[in-house]
C-alpha cells in the first residue's frame, strides 16, 4: 500500500523522460527514487510522461518516446543540485555483461550531504505600496546573562573612573548588610551574579540612575531601590547575597518590573545591569526619528482622504481627547492627554497638523470651548494635583501623579514647538493673563517640588526656559515668584541625581541671572 501511495505521488508530480538520447539511472527501490528526485530538483528533465512499476524485480519502467518500455532504469545525478544527464539503455545490455562478468554501468546510489546554514533575517531594501522603502534590521541576541553563572568581571582600574562621575553615591549599601537570597525565592530573568562587593555595585547603578534620568528612592538597610522613568514604567532593583551553600565573594543583582512598558524597561534594564558590572552607563538618549508617513497626496480614489481636511482632522483629535477628559474614570483621563502629546509631537504626526495643535491649545479663542476646557484642565493639574479633586487610596494618587506629569510634558512639548516657530510670543500676548497669574507660579511651584517629583520639575524648567526667552513680561512675573533660586536648588539636585533635570535649568538661570 505504501508502496503504491509513493507512485502515485510521484505520478502526480508527472515525472518523465522527454529528450531522446538520455540515459537516466533510476534506483532499484521507488522511495530512493522519490527522495532523490525531490532532493535533485530535476523536475525539469521529467515532465510529461508516465512511470510504471514492475512488482517482482521494484524497479521502476518509465515510458519513453514512441510508448517504448525502458526496463531497469535508475537516476543518478552527478554532483549535488545538478540536473540529469546521459543516454538510454535497456535492462537487456546490462544482463549480457553479468553473464560475462563484466561490472554493471549502473553506478551505485549514494545519498546526498547537505548542509544548511541558519542566518539572520534578510537586509534587502522592502517597498511599500506608497514608494518609502524601509530595510528590516537584522535581529540581535539579548545582551541578558542567565542567572546563576558567574560573571567574569572583576575590579579593574577603570571602577575608579567610575566614582569620579558623581562625588557623592545616593546608594548607601553595606557589604555585609546583604539578605541571602531565599532557597525558594524564584530570580527574575533580568539578574546578575557579579563577582564584586554589594557597595561597589551600588555606586555604579546610583551613578547609572543619574545619569538616565530615573527617578529613585533608595532603602540602603533592606538595599532596595524603588525606581520610575519618564516614560512612567516602575521597577525595583534589590542586591542579595548568595546563598549558604554557594557562599563566596558575589552579588545578586535583580531589576523586577512593577508597571509600564516592556520594551521602555529592557531598555533600561539592560543599562542598568551593564553599569552594575563595571562596563561604564549608556546615556546617549535615542536618536528622534519621525513615525508619521507622508504620504504626498491621498491614493487613487480615495475620496475620505481627499475630502477631510487637515482642520477636520485636528477638530476631531481635540473633541475626542476633550470627551475623554470629561469622564470620571482616570485611565480614560490618562489616555486623553496621551493623546494630546502625541498630537503636539511633530516627530510622532504630521509637522502642519502639530503645530496647529499647538495653537489651538494656547490659544485665546472665545468661539473653542475646547481648548478652554483643556486649559482648565491642565490648571486643575498643577494647582491641585487632580482632576476631580478625589481623595483615595495609592492607586488614584498613581493615577493623579501620571495625570500632572503628562499635562507638563504637554506644555514642555507646545511651548518647544510654537518657539522653533517663532509663534509663541504671539500666543503669550493674545493670552496673556492665563500665562501671567495661572500657569508661571504653577511651573515655579513644581520646580521647587524638585526632590519630591524630580520629572514634574524637569518639564516644568523646560516649559519656564522656553516662556521666558518668549516674553519679557513672563520673565519679570517669574523673578518675582523667585524663579531664580528655585531653578538653582533644581539644578543642584539634577546634578547628583538627575542628569536632564540639570541641563534643562540652565537656560533659566542664564536668563533670569542676566534680568537680575
Amino acid at each position: 500500500t505504501n508502496f503504491i501511495a509513493l507512485l502515485s505521488l510521484v505520478q502526480a508530480r508527472a515525472f518523465v523522460i522527454s529528450p531522446p538520447q538520455i540515459q537516466y539511472h533510476i534506483p532499484t527501490t521507488f522511495l530512493e527514487l522519490f527522495s532523490k528526485v525531490i532532493m535533485e530538483s530535476a523536475t525539469d528533465h521529467l515532465i510529461g510522461c508516465e512511470v510504471k512499476c514492475d512488482p517482482t524485480t521494484g524497479h521502476v519502467l518509465p515510458i519513453g518516446p514512441g510508448g517504448k518500455t525502458l526496463e531497469k532504469v535508475t537516476i543518478a545525478s552527478s554532483t549535488p543540485h545538478s540536473h540529469l544527464h546521459g543516454k538510454y539503455a535497456t535492462g537487456r545490455e546490462e544482463e549480457e555483461k553479468e553473464k560475462e562478468g563484466k561490472p554493471s554501468s549502473i553506478p551505485e546510489s549514494q545519498p546526498v550531504m547537505r548542509s544548511v546554514k541558519i542566518g539572520g533575517a534578510p537586509t534587502t531594501p522592502f517597498r511599500n505600496p506608497f514608494g518609502n522603502s524601509f530595510t528590516a534590521a537584522p535581529f540581535e541576541q539579548s545582551e541578558f546573562k542567565p542567572a546563576g553563572k558567574l560573571s567574569s568581571n572583576f575590579p579593574t582600574d577603570n571602577s575608579q573612573e567610575e566614582t569620579k562621575t558623581t562625588s557623592k553615591t545616593n546608594w548607601l549599601v553595606k557589604d555585609d548588610s546583604l539578605d541571602r537570597l531565599p532557597v525558594d525565592f524564584p530570580l527574575e530573568r533580568t539578574s546578575r551574579f557579579i563577582a564584586e562587593p554589594a557597595s561597589v555595585i551600588a555606586n555604579r547603578i546610583s551613578n547609572c540612575l543619574c545619569l538616565r534620568s530615573i527617578e529613585a528612592d533608595f532603602d540602603n538597610k533592606r538595599a532596595i531601590a524603588k525606581c520610575n522613568t519618564l516614560d512612567h514604567v516602575r521597577f525595583r532593583i534589590r542586591l542579595f547575597a548568595p546563598r549558604k551553600e554557594e557562599d563566596g565573594q558575589r552579588t545578586i543583582v535583580e531589576v523586577q518590573k512593577r508597571r509600564g512598558d516592556t520594551i521602555s524597561f529592557l531598555r533600561d534594564c539592560r543599562a542598568i545591569l551593564n553599569a552594575a558590572e563595571g562596563d561604564g552607563v549608556d546615556d546617549a538618549p535615542s536618536e528622534a526619528v519621525p513615525i508619521h508617513i507622508d504620504f504626498g497626496m491621498a491614493i487613487a480614489g480615495d475620496q475620505t482622504m481627499q475630502e477631510e481636511s487637515e482642520e477636520d482632522i485636528l477638530a476631531e483629535a481635540i473633541q475626542s481627547a476633550v470627551e475623554l477628559v470629561g469622564r470620571e474614570e482616570l485611565d480614560l483621563n490618562v489616555m486623553a492627554f496621551e493623546s494630546l502629546v502625541a498630537l503636539v509631537d511633530p516627530l510622532k504626526t504630521m509637522p502642519d497638523i502639530a503645530l496647529n495643535a499647538c495653537k489651538t491649545i494656547v490659544a485665546n479663542d472665545s468661539k473653542d470651548k475646547s481648548a478652554s476646557e483643556i486649559r482648565g484642565a491642565i490648571a486643575a493639574l498643577l494647582r491641585n494635583g487632580s482632576l476631580h479633586d478625589d481623595e483615595g487610596d495609592a492607586i488614584i494618587s498613581d493615577f493623579n501623579e501620571i495625570l500632572k506629569n503628562l499635562a507638563l510634558c504637554l506644555l514642555s512639548k507646545t511651548f518647544a514647538n510654537m518657539l522653533n516657530k517663532r509663534c509663541l510670543e504671539t500666543a503669550i500676548q493674545d493670552n496673556s493673563e492665563w500665562f501671567l497669574d495661572t500657569l508661571i507660579p504653577s511651573l515655579v511651584d513644581a520646580v521647587k517640588s524638585a526632590k519630591d517629583r524630580p520629572h514634574d520639575a524637569l518639564y516644568a524648567s523646560d516649559c519656564l526656559s522656553n516662556l521666558l526667552r518668549a516674553s519679557k513680561d513672563l520673565l519679570k512675573r517669574a523673578d518675582e515668584e523667585n524663579a531664580l533660586s528655585a531653578l538653582e536648588e533644581a539644578k543642584a539636585f539634577g546634578s547628583t541625581h538627575h542628569k536632564s533635570l540639570a541641563n534643562a535649568t540652565e537656560k533659566g538661570i542664564t536668563m533670569l541671572e542676566s534680568y537680575s
